[in-house]
């Protein structure tokens, strides 16, 4: 909206304000005039009312142009075709870039996790419990790789991160913490651990890497199933004359090779 269309619509509005003023004032001393006159003639109806009805129509009137919050105008209409336009314009392209920018934004995070679990796992000190952990780390990092191959599947790399990475990432910072202190009240839980925390982990890291694949397997599986159905509609003639036609062999009437 230009300056000089402001001005006019704050002096319509000034205008309209000083009318509904002025007209407010006449009709309160109108009602006041008849008010006494129906007190001082003893009518006991009140009989003032009826002769004010008629002005409150247009007090009502001027009420509505000065104090209404929605105001039918010309900037009314403008603004509901440029609605009406802006509903039916295509989505920006924005939006469609916000699942690829919330995948980089978890495959970013993920990859410092799994950095964090690697460094816990290496200053473990036993040497078996090292290289299970160390595996934990190696089936996180399938899954990183197998998520860029994905990038659709923004829920499966959410739960990924804050379901799996967040917590191993715990798990394993205070199991090495635990185990180089040699803490005896700690050998329980660092058992624990060791025995169904760290092979869990594991296990569902690898079916979270399963799911990640499970698309371009069925998409696998229903190439096979349609190469199939082709190969069964090929008649015995046709099977030959393709065998024949791969290998560059011919038969001549003239010749019979």
């Amino acid at each position: 909206m230009d300056k000089a269309r402001a001005q006019r619509q704050a002096r319509e509005r000034a205008n309209a304000m000083r009318a509904f003023m002025t007209f407010a004032g006449v009709y309160i001393a109108l009602g006041l005039f008849f008010f006494l006159i129906n007190l001082f003639a003893g009518i006991s109806s009140p009989w003032f009312f009826w002769p004010m009805l008629p002005l409150t129509i247009p007090l009502v009137i001027l009420a509505w142009r000065a104090f209404a919050l929605i105001r039918f105008d010309e900037d009314w209409v403008e603004r509901q075709v440029e609605k009406a336009v802006g509903s039916q314009a295509p989505a920006p392209k924005q939006a469609r870039t916000e699942p690829a920018n919330e995948m980089m934004a978890l495959a970013a995070q993920a990859a410092d996790l799994i950095d964090s679990m690697r460094r816990s796992a290496r200053q473990i000190p036993k040497p078996a419990v090292r290289t299970q952990a160390l595996d934990v780390c190696a089936s996180a990092d399938r899954v990183l790789a197998a998520m860029s191959d994905n990038p659709a599947e923004v829920m499966l790399a959410r739960d990924f991160v804050n379901r799996y990475l967040t917590p191993a990432n715990s798990i394993l910072a205070d199991y090495s913490r635990l185990a180089a202190r040699n803490v005896a009240s700690a050998e329980p839980t660092l058992q624990r651990v060791e025995e169904h925390d760290l092979p869990l982990l594991e296990q569902k890291l690898n079916e979270v890497h399963d799911r990640l694949h499970r698309g371009s397997l069925i998409d696998l599986q229903v190439a096979r199933e349609m190469l199939s159905l082709d190969i069964s509609d090929w008649g015995d003639d046709e099977l030959d004359t393709g065998t024949d036609a791969r290998l560059g062999r011919g038969t001549s009437p003239a010749t019979g090779n």
